[in-house]
């Protein structure tokens, strides 16, 4: 089954890099634009999908949303003060739907900038989403939440094997929740590793703390004046929709 990894440019979309794609079609605006597709691509796909569109047309429609971001100027309207990243990109997606009909889509320029688009890795991601009673705009949301989860356990690894304990990372790592993996008991955990008890709780501790602080750091990105208060209110709502 293919894989991807969570978005690599995650931890730089922020509302300074939609004010830096908000501008003439320069190569800083294009760049700013094409790391905001990198890292959403696929909560705005989710979202036509759930919407009744064919994967077909919401591979088409999701290019070419990000490319009518740069070209008609959407993002001029873009302001932190009134409200987060992901609502602002979900109201646009919502205009643009609105806009587009049934248009055919099949010369969407600006495509390019989907630098990680990959058609059948989404599709077979998308037939794994519930299939229930869920709505376009709450799956958006929750695609949102999981892939920040995603990206700060990979931020998280890559700490721990530039450390040299990839190991340690893939032993605790199910201890974090959101994994397909059973979660071993601590004992478990220790025969594996040679270690005591007592040291794979204090691990396992410094590993939850640590996922804690990444978390933060991410979530602020996405806010415009992100106070702890306001991060903790964000990080709350955005656990809720997992």
């Amino acid at each position: 089954m293919h894989s991807q990894t969570a978005p690599r440019s995650f931890q730089t979309t922020r509302w300074s890099l939609v004010q830096r794609a908000n501008g003439a079609a320069d190569a800083e605006a294009l760049q700013a634009l094409a790391v905001l597709c990198d890292s959403y691509w696929y909560p705005i796909y989710a979202y036509i999908r759930r919407a009744g569109r064919s994967a077909h047309d919401a591979e088409d429609l999701t290019q070419g949303f990000f490319a009518r971001l740069l070209e008609k100027g959407t993002l001029a309207s873009a302001d932190p003060a009134k409200g987060k990243l992901r609502t602002f990109l979900l109201t646009c997606v919502r205009n643009y739907l609105h806009n587009e009909h049934e248009r055919a889509m099949a010369e969407c320029r600006g495509a390019h900038l989907l630098t990680s688009f990959q058609g059948d890795w989404a599709e077979e991601r998308y037939a794994t989403e519930p299939v229930d009673e869920v709505t376009p705009d709450r799956l958006y949301q929750r695609r949102w939440a999981l892939t920040l989860l995603e990206f700060t356990l990979q931020l998280l690894g890559q700490e721990y094997s530039a450390d040299g304990r990839a190991e340690l990372f893939e032993a605790l790592r199910p201890t974090l929740g959101f994994t397909a993996d059973p979660v071993q008991d601590y004992e478990q955990i220790a025969n594996r590793l040679g270690m005591q008890i007592g040291t794979v709780r204090s691990n396992v501790f410094r590993l939850r703390q640590r996922w804690r602080e990444i978390l933060f750091e991410q979530v602020s990105l996405t806010l415009a004046d992100p106070t702890s208060d306001e991060i903790k209110a964000e990080l709350s709502e955005l656990l809720g929709c997992v």
